[in-house]
Order: C-alpha cells, then structure tokens, then sequence
C-alpha cells in the first residue's frame, strides 16, 4: 500500500528546500546569538541541560518539539519559551496546518540546531524552510538539511553529542 501522506511530506519537504534561498554563513558558538533547537519531546531531561549551559553562555535560546502521539512522558513541564506542536493542532491529511509554518518562519533566530532523535517529517519540512545562516544536525537526512554534521552514536547521549559539537565550534575559527 502506497502511504499518500509520506509522499506528500516527501514532495513538500523537497519542495521548501528547493525555495529556500537562506545566506548560509558558518558560526563558531561565540558567535552564536540566537538559537533555535528542535528536539524530541522525551529527550527534554537532557535538553533542558543544553539550554541551561547556552543560556549561561548569553544566548537567546527557542525550543519547538512535537508532541507524540502516545504521551508515555508524563509529568514534564516545559518552560514557556519551548512551542509544543500538539496532535490537535495537526491533521492527518494536511499535515502542518499554514498557522504553525507563518509561526517558525516569523521566529529569528541565527542559528538552528537540530537535536531530534527520532524521525518527525513535520519538523524536517520546518527546517525545510529555515532562514537560519547557520544549521548543525546529528542525524543523517535524507534531504541535505545541514551545514554541519555530527552524527550522534548509537552509545552516546545527547549531552555527549553536545560537547562534541561545542569542541569542533570552538575550534573552528
């Protein structure tokens, strides 16, 4: 059976890229002044640890996740500046609806760093379409998505893939 909706992500995640004309520039993370993390919902733990270590470093910090569709994570609370897109908010057919899409592209940020673990086509057709100068993912794409690449192993956390990536930005110069 032919799964219509994956290939309407698929066609619309291709298409994005295809428009997207960002001015892609490399940031070492001194350089770095606002930054925008994707992340999965259950990885918030770690995530939290992430953010905490760039916000002592005077970074502006915004968080977009998706809500599974099985909340097996129970009692975790979010900070206001984290935008949960909600199973309600989304439609089987359609996808993301044009309210969330005109939400990420107003978001300014410089940088997009792409901490999901697990594989969401909503947020791969977001970073479709960012205006970011400067995207680091740990996953390899099917789409060419990133400007810098760590491939997260297997046996690492996300806290160890994140000091691996400061290394490399902070001695890139």
């Amino acid at each position: 059976m032919i799964n219509i909706f994956g290939l309407k992500i698929k066609r619309s995640i291709s298409s994005a890229l295809k428009r997207n004309t960002r001015n892609r520039i490399f940031h070492n993370l001194e350089n770095m002044e606002r930054i925008l993390i994707f992340f999965t919902y259950g990885d918030w733990p770690e995530i939290s640890q992430i953010v905490h270590d760039l916000e002592n470093k005077k970074k502006t910090v915004f968080l977009w996740t998706m809500e599974p569709k099985k909340l097996d994570t129970k009692d975790i609370i979010f900070p206001a500046n984290v935008r949960i897109i909600t199973q309600k908010e989304m439609s089987i057919i359609h996808g993301l609806p044009p309210a969330i899409a005109e939400e990420f592209r107003r978001l300014s940020y410089d940088t997009l760093i792409d901490l999901t673990t697990h594989d969401d086509k909503s947020l791969l057709y977001l970073l479709a379409g960012t205006t970011a100068e400067f995207c680091i993912g740990i996953r390899e794409q099917e789409y060419k998505m990133y400007d810098f690449t760590l491939l997260k192993e297997d046996d690492m956390n996300l806290l160890e893939t994140y000091e691996q990536i400061k290394f490399y930005l902070n001695n890139v110069r």
